[in-house]
């Protein structure tokens, strides 16, 4: 084995670096030194005068300068650096230094001399030395050589050439090849660790996504199946003639609702809508089943899009699914925030049934109406659907055959019936009349299958009655109740089988009753569940009501509707029906079975009773009469719905509100509520004659018994009393209200207002016995409480009286009524609203009539400072407009919050009744609220035909409002070409300021109008008007990203330099924004990189700061100062380190930012990457020479920053770059005390393991 005495060291590779250096380029520079002093073409015939001063040479020394034949044919090169030091010392004339030549100089002589001396000390400390050279006597030696080199260079008058490579050669390697092997092996380590820092990023990544995600993996694996069928039966589906329509609305709104009857492709187009989103915007597709896992699932930093089908109710109105959806609208709306979607699908039937109850899914701006006259189907959709189908399944239809069929004109559920049309070769035998007559085909198929296909029926049957979900579960497993509706159904249609026969009927059946998602079976479409569920109903009705939900039966069972979508009730199954509605009823399913008109009808209730009788009192009474907490399944409507002030068709939610008891802190209902609300007299005399029968008070049961106590128990008691009238009054039936007046203490709670004070803060928003039936339009019943004391003008909350809701609602004979006993046609609600007010908003004109005859105020203003014109002329109501004006209404009356009348029709685009109220002498220049005169209402909303005509009434075009807004400013920041060429052809100033300090040309460039821009220039608008904290037209273009816009003001002289609101230049907004082309178009046209807002704030902070790359990059290429530093002394570097751009930070360095530099209160940019956890750029700027004890703000180091933050690789890093542990900030607070502050062990570890002082 070798001697280790021998192995390489770090010494001797400091000598064998330093003699590299001597035998290179010092030997070199010394060369040049001597052709500095004896050029050498001149060396000859120096060398040979001289030649007898010369010191004794050596041999090769000799031959070389002084050969014994001929003369010195050499060059320098080839002379060693012993040989220069004879010939500079002895022949050049150079002064000898201080010490003399052979003599160490001093350490302060910088003489030529001197530097050659030090030079050979150098070389022969080398060529002495046998141990190699340490690190404190290597960095002396090569000190001492760079300073004589450098001196040297001046004295050669050749810059720093030899410098340069003295520095090179410090750093340069020594052995290139086995360097190249390590290095090479570096690299691939690099490469592996970026590798694994992705696989790791990835991770994070993915765990984040699950941390921030409240779907579990389960339901998302649950949806991943379900999305992957979605998909197979997305290929056929066709975008039809107003698809781009429909999904630009969809990207623009959070919610939707699509509407269509049976198989016209709600679900389809619903979930190709959300497949689009999906590719088109990464948004990642929810399917829920109910509206709570919305809430559930819904997270407000994730894009997604939630897909509900039958919102409301399949069959009909399900109110429990309404009231939840009300319940938790908040809840839902926050969950959503401005990223995620709703589709909700809805039957166009079930939608109508619940059109007035005003719900927000079903809002007019959420509907997409599949079956309206723009987006129904038209020939050549037809024909690309039909098409769409036929061609997977290889079926040839000729073209004229083709058309025949797709031209078919109102055919429902055309895309189920496609499909369906080409699962077999009898219906496509049919051609056009299977799509002219779909249920009568579907129900001859299933004609066909009862009769010859047995089973196939009968597995048909039994998924129906298993809620249209047959697991392979529970065929295998034989589930109970799957196994007793097999029993049931089989012995009824007359066959038999195994299990598996089913499985396979209904695999027989895939994609033509049936379909197959997953391990479960479904129907493929509710219109074949319609037509089967009717096909076996009215043959097995028994059936169907013992094995259907209560929502189907509610909707479905009629005793008088023999329609193909009733099952009728016989006399046979009344027994059954009624045995059906107790079992409803004991499940608690009250709005199935009270809303079910049916028990309404006198043999049905009679049925119905005859089951109540089989029953004991007790059970009974526990039944109709116990109060239960409300639960999940019977919720209560939340509190926080809003009511609009012109909508009188919210009877049922009130009614909703009414059915449960509050005692402040939990909800409580009792089965009778519903039995009173929705007016079944017989049943409620059947159990008041129980409660006789048996001895007990009728009051008790119904909670009105007055116990003895405090005033408020008599008070409490009075309350359930009037609950229970007002919903009576509300259920249309006098003989309950008769019922319930007989029991009740009803003259106090009908004509004593001051109990109306105590029920009301008990009830919120609702109204009185004789309010409630007004407002729902019961005559009788009105006409009963005013005979039984009701007060006329006693009001409710929210302060509404009887009067004030007929005439909203339109009930004109109750109206006359309440006004014959003395209702005050002037008293209004607590919101001001008088009974003409919401008339002549509702638009009722026989009552507004009726009204003023009887001596209501026209000019009678509500809270809001409006007037019955106001709100008439608001809603277009032209014949109450003119009623009004010839009653003498004011056309120019207007008080504090209020518009005038002429504000009101001009802003809502109603022609006539302005020209109605200009022709009264409505005042067009009279402003209204924040003083906008009726011109900028009418410009502002584009309403062209109302501007010229009170152009022509003499209005002014000039005239602004509170904010300074003239109609001008109005119309161009809307976009309204027209207005604009006609406000501007009328006199309309285009460079008149706004008060605050916008114009026109200001609003137009910002709203990226193009066209107004450039006719506003053509009409002379100056683009470089400014004033206040309004922005300049090219500053509003540049941070809108209006690219077109920017180009035209530049070329129209806009100042590329000019500042706006807060000083900010359009570079700065362009900057800020991210619009690099508009960035690039400033500077092109000589906007100034390094200008500053008046904040300080130049274009190159804000694009570091918004971490937009391609700009900073431009702005640095285009001259942008990379350490100029804004008022709070924040340099972009700082910006960009602190936001965490590496990227940005990178090219900031490679610009010449300063890693140090900060401002007299800012942190440097290492403070701001260390407080904000950015280990990568911590690591690049120390590499970069920041200095990692340098203070920043409050005099704390960038160790102080992380420990704060407690951020323990950064803290281990800067630590391991010489970061001083015990350095304290201005406050005195060392590295060691953030940590132990903040509780963080393992950097306190860090800090003590570093060296810092836990004393100090």
């Amino acid at each position: 084995m070798a001697s280790t005495s021998y192995a390489a060291s770090e010494e001797m590779t400091n000598i064998n670096r330093v003699s590299r250096l001597l035998m290179g380029p010092c030997t070199d520079q010394l060369r040049d030194l001597l052709r500095f002093y004896i050029p050498s073409v001149n060396f000859n015939t120096v060398i040979q005068t001289v030649k007898s001063r010369l010191p004794r040479l050596t041999e090769p020394q000799r031959k070389l300068i002084l050969p014994t034949c001929g003369v010195y044919s050499g060059n320098y090169d080839d002379m060693d650096i012993s040989l220069l030091y004879i010939l500079l010392r002895n022949v050049c004339g150079i002064q000898a230094h201080n010490k003399g030549w052979g003599n160490a100089p001093d350490s302060a002589d910088r003489s030529v001399s001197a530097n050659i001396e030090r030079l050979r000390l150098a070389r022969n400390r080398c060529g002495h030395s046998t141990r190699g050279m340490s690190n404190n006597e290597y960095n002396q030696v090569w000190s001492e050589i760079r300073a004589a080199v450098v001196d040297l260079d001046k004295t050669l008058g050749i810059g720093n050439k030899y410098q340069e490579v003295v520095d090179f050669i410090r750093n340069d390697t020594m052995d290139p090849t086995r360097d190249k092997h390590f290095r090479d092996l570096l690299l691939e380590q690099i490469k592996e660790t970026e590798n694994i820092k992705k696989d790791v990023h990835g991770l994070q990544s993915f765990q984040q996504m699950i941390n921030e995600r409240n779907i579990p993996l389960n339901i998302q694996e649950q949806h991943k199946i379900l999305l992957e069928s979605w998909l197979k039966g997305d290929k056929l589906f066709h975008e039809i003639h107003s698809f781009p329509d429909i999904l630009g609305k969809i990207k623009l709104q959070p919610i939707t609702t699509i509407i269509g009857g049976p198989g016209s492709g709600k679900t389809s187009t619903a979930r190709h809508l959300a497949l689009r989103l999906q590719n088109d915007c990464e948004f990642e597709i929810v399917p829920v089943d109910d509206i709570t896992e919305i809430k559930q699932y819904g997270h407000p930093k994730c894009k997604l899009v939630f897909i509900l089908d039958d919102v409301i109710g399949v069959f009909g109105v399900e109110f429990e699914k309404l009231t939840n959806l009300e319940r938790y609208r908040e809840s839902i709306l926050n969950a959503l925030d401005e990223r995620s979607k709703i589709l909700f699908t809805c039957r166009k039937a079930v939608y109508n049934e619940a059109a007035n109850l005003k719900s927000f899914v079903l809002d007019k701006k959420c509907l997409v109406d599949l079956g309206d006259s723009y987006n129904q189907l038209n020939a050549e959709d037809r024909k690309q659907i039909l098409n769409n189908y036929c061609k997977p399944n290889d079926i040839s239809i000729k073209p004229d055959e083709l058309s025949n069929v797709s031209s078919t004109v109102g055919c429902v559920m055309y895309p189920l019936l496609c499909k369906l049309f080409c699962s077999k070769s009898e219906y496509q035998a049919l051609g056009k009349e299977f799509f002219e007559n779909p249920y009568v085909c579907i129900r001859k198929e299933m004609d066909y299958l009862q009769g010859h296909k047995k089973i196939q029926y009968a597995s048909l049957i039994m998924c129906m009655f298993c809620q249209n979900e047959i697991t392979v579960t529970m065929i295998t497993k034989k589930d109970p109740r799957f196994m007793e509706i097999r029993e049931k159904v089989f012995e009824n249609c007359r066959v038999s089988g195994r299990n598996l026969d089913i499985k396979d009927a209904l695999d027989h059946m895939i994609n033509t009753f049936t379909i197959r998602t997953d391990n479960k079976y479904s129907l493929i479409h509710d219109s074949v569940f319609e037509v089967l569920a009717f096909h076996y109903g009215n043959q097995h009705p028994e059936d169907m009501l013992e094995y259907m939900s209560s929502n189907f039966v509610a909707k479905k069972f009629s005793i008088s509707d023999t329609s193909e979508d009733h099952i009728k009730i016989q006399t046979e199954n009344y027994s059954a029906f009624a045995k059906r509605l107790v079992r409803d009823l004991e499940s608690l399913d009250l709005h199935d079975v009270f809303m079910n008109k049916t028990l309404k009808i006198k043999c049905i209730c009679s049925a119905f009773i005859d089951e109540l009788k089989k029953m004991s009192y007790h059970e009974i009474k526990n039944i109709f009469f116990q109060e239960k907490e409300t639960s999940s399944k019977m919720l209560k409507r939340n509190e926080s719905w809003e009511k609009s002030r012109s909508d009188f068709i919210r009877v049922e939610w009130i009614r909703q509100d009414l059915l449960f008891s509050n005692n402040w802190e939990k909800s409580h209902f009792r089965a009778i509520n519903w039995v009173i609300a929705y007016g079944h007299s017989q049943l409620l005399q059947f159990l008041f004659d129980q409660v006789t029968k048996h001895g007990e008070s009728i009051r008790r049961v119904l909670g009105w018994e007055v116990q003895e106590g405090t005033e408020n128990s008599y008070m409490d008691n009075l309350t359930e009393q009037v609950r229970l009238l007002i919903l009576s009054c509300y259920s249309g039936d006098i003989e309950v209200v008769k019922l319930l007046l007989k029991h009740g203490d009803f003259k106090r709670v009908l004509g004593d207002l001051n109990f109306s004070d105590y029920i009301y803060t008990r009830y919120p928003d609702n109204p009185t016995p004789l309010t409630a039936a007004s407002h729902a339009g019961h005559v009788d019943i009105v006409d009963l409480l005013i005979k039984s004391g009701a007060d006329c003008n006693k009001s409710g909350n929210p302060g509404d009286t009887p009067i004030c809701y007929a005439s909203g609602a339109g009930h004109v004979d109750i109206v006359d009524m309440l006004i014959k006993n003395g209702a005050d046609c002037n008293k209004g609600d607590t919101k001001g609203q008088n009974p003409l007010c919401f008339a002549s908003l509702a638009g009722h004109v026989d009552i507004v009539d009726m009204l003023i005859k009887n001596g209501a105020d026209c000019n009678k203003i509500d809270g809001y400072g409006a007037t019955p014109l106001c709100y008439a002329s608001g809603a277009g109501h032209v014949d109450i407009v003119d009623m009004l004006i010839k009653c003498g209404a004011d056309c120019n009356k207007v008080f504090k919050f209020s518009d005038t009348p002429l504000c009101e029709a001009s802003k809502a685009g109603h022609v006539d009744v302005v020209d109605m109220l200009i022709k009264s002498g409505a005042d067009c220049n009279k402003s209204g609220k924040n003083e906008t005169p009726p011109l900028c209402k009418a410009s502002r909303h584009g309403h062209v035909d109302i501007v010229d005509m009170l152009i022509k009434s003499g209005a002014d075009c000039n005239k602004s409002g509170k904010y300074g807004a003239t109609p001008l400013s109005e119309a161009s920041r809307a976009g309204h070409v027209d207005v604009v060429d006609l406000l501007i052809k009328s006199g309309a100033d285009c460079n008149i300021i706004y008060v605050e300090g916008a114009n026109p040309l200001g609003k137009a460039s910002g709203a990226g109008h193009v066209d107004i821009v450039d006719m506003l220039f053509k009409f002379g608008a100056d683009c470089n008007e400014v004033r206040k904290v309004f922005d300049t037209p090219l500053c509003e273009a540049s941070k809108a990203g209006h690219v077109d816009i920017v180009d035209l003001l530049i070329k129209g002289g806009a100042d590329c330099n000019n500042c706006g609101k807060y000083g900010a230049t359009p570079l700065c907004e362009a900057s800020c924004a991210g619009h690099i082309d508009i960035v690039e178009m400033l500077i092109k046209s000589g906007a100034d990189c390094n200008k500053r807002a008046l904040n300080g704030i130049n274009p190159l902070s804000y694009a570091s700061l918004a971490g937009h790359v391609d700009i900073v990059d431009l702005l640095i290429t285009s001259g942008a100062d990379c350490n100029e530093s804004h008022r709070y002394s924040v340099t972009p570097l700082c910006e960009a380190s602190g936001a965490g751009h590496v990227d940005i930070v990178e090219m900031l360095i490679k610009g010449g930012a300063d890693c140090n530099k900060s401002g007299e209160n800012g942190d440097t940019p290492l403070c701001k990457a260390s407080h904000a956890g950015h280990v990568d750029i911590v690591e690049m700027l120390i590499k970069s020479g920041a200095d990692c004890n340098k203070s920043g703000e409050n005099g704390d180091t960038p160790l102080c920053k992380a420990s704060h933050a407690g951020h323990v690789d950064i803290v281990d890093l800067l630590i391991k770059s010489a970061a001083d542990c015990n350095k304290s900030g201005k406050y005195g607070t060392t590295p060691l005390y953030e940590a132990s502050r903040a509780g963080d062990i393992d950097i306190v570890y860090l800090l003590i393991k570093g060296g810092a002082d836990w004393l100090k």
